[in-house]
């Protein structure tokens, strides 16, 4: 994993949606002095950011992932593609964006109240079997509750905060309102929607077509004849994983059906149950379970659409306004004022790489197998032996590169997804790319579920 990814760790994307141990095993807690004296690394708008801040910040990551020996730094500098000059460079930009999104704050009159952080941070607790792990956890990654607070749950919480100030700039209307607008303008797409259920018996190699058909016109028959209720029939017989949900997939119009499917969807009335309808998949016994229909003189409320249209909008307006943030903070970032300084020599984390990364060569050229003119030996026809052909790296050259790769693996368990915030958290409400198993994706083994449509 790359340093970067540890960098924009630091600050969760939202609490409760990532594991609270990966947050706090990206812990902020400061080192003692390394030598990085009284300098200034950068200044942001004129605000400075001191070189030992970066420098502890370092030495916290290498103390996370194991890599406080320099041979262990080196190695895993090599292997991600590092020097110590852009390690610098990226946590001063981490920093940097830390100073602008407080700056901005300011500006958009945005501020962490005492109650938000109190709710965020018992909801991490509640992530723990009790409040002693929890504190243990804090302990292990080299943190107090206090600084918990300080360093993850009040940036994330003001990067939050500033996403919506920023997006209901953006807009003449904001909240419900702008959802609400999105509504009336899908309105007239959405007019007639189906919720539909379905029981799919699936073909496959073992029952011939005609049998198939048997099978599934015989459970057709139980439910007209009122043997088997919809809902009970799809839990018993259904191929798809929709069958523990009844058979429920979803509205017509927030999916994407193939086109027998459909066809047989169209054809069919609230409550009603078709006939066996075929498709490459199988056949399927469909029922609609409920109809959209758009109410006279158009929407005038959220409260006028199923819950379903409701999600779907409020997550495309989240995934909007996050999409919008982001655009604006890197113009907001372009315009400050932002310099960084000449690196100082003597900082602890700024060592020769050039051992290491001869090392890292000399181990890659060992494991190349050579070819038979290489091996040839000059003046004679003779391959190479079985000692020297495809030689592996010896034991010496195996342990300049392991230190690394397992400070590697070591230090993904501290990482977290990079945030920006602004609506991450609302993408499990809508369909996504589902499995192949009947209830969604880019195109369901059964035929009936797809991507939802963005209007």
């Amino acid at each position: 994993m790359k340093f970067t990814s540890f960098v924009k760790s630091k600050t969760l994307k939202s609490v409760g949606a990532v594991s609270v141990a990966l947050a706090l095993g990206a812990g902020l807690a400061g080192c003692g002095g390394n030598g990085a004296g009284g300098d200034v690394a950068a200044t942001v708008n004129g605000q400075n950011i001191m070189e030992q801040t970066v420098t502890d910040y370092i030495a916290d990551f290498r103390k996370g992932a194991n890599l406080e020996s320099d041979e262990q730094w080196g190695q895993w500098m090599v292997s991600n593609g590092y020097t110590p000059e852009s390690v610098r460079e990226e946590v001063i930009n981490y920093y940097v964006d830390q100073d602008l999104y407080e700056q901005a704050a300011k500006e958009y009159n945005v501020a962490v109240e005492q109650a938000d952080i109190d709710a965020q941070l018992e909801q991490t607790k509640a992530m723990f079997e009790s409040e002693e792990a929890f504190q243990e956890a804090l302990t292990a990654s080299n943190m107090t509750e206090e600084s918990y607070i300080e360093k993850v749950i009040t940036p994330t919480l003001l990067q939050q905060k500033l996403s919506e100030a920023v997006a209901a700039s953006n807009t003449e209307e904001g909240g419900d309102d702008a959802v609400l607008a999105q509504a009336q303008q899908a309105a007239e797409q959405w007019n007639g929607a189906k919720r539909v259920s379905h029981i799919l018996f699936q073909s496959d190699d073992t029952v011939s077509d005609e049998e198939l058909a048997a099978q599934a016109q015989d459970v057709l028959n139980k439910i007209n004849a009122g043997e088997l209720s919809f809902e009970e029939a799809a839990q018993q017989y259904s191929a798809d994983s929709s069958a523990q949900n009844g058979g429920d997939v979803g509205w017509d119009k927030l999916s994407t059906f193939v086109t027998e499917f459909q066809d047989g969807v169209n054809g069919l009335s609230k409550d009603q149950v078709s006939e066996l309808v075929k498709t490459d998949y199988g056949y399927h016994i469909i029922k609609v379970t409920d109809e959209f229909t758009l109410p006279e003189g158009g929407l005038t409320s959220l409260d006028q659409l199923p819950d379903d249209f409701r999600s779907y909008l409020e997550y495309m307006q989240q995934s909007n306004d996050s999409q919008s943030f982001a655009t604006w903070f890197a113009e907001y970032r372009e315009n400050a004022e932002v310099v960084i300084n000449p690196m100082p020599e003597g900082l602890p984390y700024a060592i020769d790489l050039a051992p290491y990364q001869q090392a890292a060569d000399d181990a890659a050229n060992q494991t190349e197998t050579p070819t038979v003119e290489e091996g040839t030996e000059a003046g004679t026809d003779q391959a190479p032996t079985d000692e020297s052909a495809g030689q592996e790296p010896s034991a010496d050259d195996q342990s300049s590169t392991e230190g690394g790769e397992a400070a590697t693996d070591q230090q993904t368990d501290g990482t977290a997804p990079e945030g920006t915030e602004g609506g991450d958290a609302a993408g499990d409400q809508t369909a996504g790319d589902q499995t192949t198993d009947g209830t969604g994706g880019d195109q369901a083994a059964d035929g009936t579920q797809g991507d939802q449509t963005q209007q």
